[in-house]
């Protein structure tokens, strides 16, 4: 899959808007603040463990960013594979022309549909960029979208407990969670956890 994304990386300040400090220390039951710092980096990266196009949530975005996904052909519909896209608005589709620049494709030419946090992108015309004979363009058509929540206050309240599930076990079980990174192992507690907090959110790539 040719996913790009472009938007500056999230930091943690985005991060801690989500589930702030306050909340990750009452999860975790810490009232001293001599390791404040420790906890926000646990906020990260229990956050970074769900999140983006590699985390647990396979594609889901918790915060805005931007992308941009290449495809050699849109003979029907593409799905994008990064959700939840909420604003149609924030897609553009581009081809490739002769000279290898990318110019947009007029919008009555695509549509843009919505359905369940997915976005799919169909091409109702074939005018312009026809494909050239006997050349293969994996990059030939390009489409940038925005997927994830703009504001911190409409990301769902089962994924922000999530993280602060998360965060909490990062504290308690330092030793064990920290190697275990975005994509390593949980114990079967809080996989189990974490599947009824946040697995209606979390898909395979055929949606079941």
């Amino acid at each position: 899959m040719d996913l790009r994304r472009i938007s500056d990386p999230l930091t943690l300040e985005q991060k801690l808007a989500v589930v702030t400090l306050d909340e990750a220390k009452a999860q975790a039951r810490v009232r001293h603040t001599d390791e404040d710092d420790l906890i926000k980096g646990y906020v990260a990266a229990a956050f970074d463990f769900l999140h983006g196009p590699d985390g647990w949530l396979n594609g889901y975005c918790i915060l805005e960013e931007s992308f941009e996904f290449f495809v050699d052909r849109v003979d029907t519909v593409v799905e994008l594979p990064v959700r939840p896209v909420v604003d149609d608005t924030l897609v553009s589709f581009e081809g490739r022309e002769a000279r290898g620049a990318y110019a947009a494709i007029a919008a009555g030419d695509f549509m843009i549909a919505l359905v369940d946090e997915f976005a799919t992108l169909a091409r109702l015309t074939t005018n312009g960029f026809a494909a050239q004979p006997g050349l293969v363009d994996p990059r030939r058509y390009r489409i940038r979208f925005a997927a994830g929540w703009s504001d911190a206050a409409h990301v769902p309240s089962t994924l922000k407990q999530a993280i602060k599930m998360l965060a909490a076990h990062f504290y308690a079980s330092r030793e064990v969670a920290e190697p275990a990174g975005r994509g390593g192992a949980l114990s079967r507690e809080v996989e189990y956890g974490l599947r009824a907090l946040a697995g209606r959110h979390r898909v395979s790539p055929d949606h079941s």
